[in-house]
């Protein structure tokens, strides 16, 4: 594999690395009062990291047009 870029999502070994599906399926889980404030935190979380690897990432020039 090569070393092209960074990855400049920070992970934590504190944790697991589930899919996104078993991130929602935790969440459908959770008490219906807790749900929607889940939700818009893992979409936060989600929109973040696009924007960092927009930034970090995608507009380096090794990945130019």
């Amino acid at each position: 594999m090569y070393d092209i870029v960074k990855n400049p999502i920070p992970k934590s070994g504190l944790f697991t690395t589930p899919t996104l599906a078993e991130v929602q399926d935790f969440i459908a889980h959770l008490p219906s009062k807790e749900q929607a404030n889940a939700n818009l935190v893992f979409m936060f979380t989600l929109n973040a990291c696009n924007q960092l690897v927009e930034d970090e990432i995608l507009s380096k020039d090794v990945f130019a047009q």
